[in-house]
């Protein structure tokens, strides 16, 4: 056939992954970070977690851990925060289980940008027995995009 139209040269996808195995049983602060170097100041940047999270509590009682991303160790504001949480009650189970906390952050400058997962306490609750990384990989993985459509 026709030799077709010669197509648009598209840009490679930014994107980096970490990677860890190791148990974390803290129940505040910083998990795992990784430096990531953004291209472009108005492009967004979607990350996701992928690995074992759990919370525990005594029989009776009701418990929860949130796990969060940061950007420069601030949460991000554009256009929320990228966060998830574990919480359950009655029971002194134990159950570990695989989660995915996904999000976009936009309004990132361009340069190295420090994105942190971490673990702290839910809003209204008391603050519980959090594990992260039970006998299993854990993975940050961060790709910039195009900014969203209008």
């Amino acid at each position: 056939g026709a030799k077709g139209a010669k197509g648009q040269q598209t840009e490679a996808l930014n994107w980096k992954q970490c990677v860890w195995k190791r148990e974390d049983d803290k129940d505040t602060g910083l998990i795992q970070e990784c430096r990531f170097k953004k291209i472009h100041g108005n492009s967004a940047l979607h990350v996701a977690y992928g690995g074992n999270l759990r919370v525990k509590c005594g029989y009776g009682s009701t418990c929860c851990s949130r796990w969060y991303f940061t950007f420069d160790n601030d949460e991000c504001t554009g256009p929320m925060a990228i966060d998830g949480i574990v919480y359950k009650q009655t029971t002194a189970d134990n159950p570990h289980r695989h989660r995915q906390i996904e999000g976009y952050c936009e309004n990132i400058p361009a340069g190295e940008v420090r994105v942190g997962f971490n673990i702290g306490q839910c809003s209204a609750v008391t603050l519980h027995d959090g594990f992260s990384g039970w006998n299993s990989v854990s993975r940050i993985m961060i790709a910039e995009v195009p900014p969203a459509q209008q």
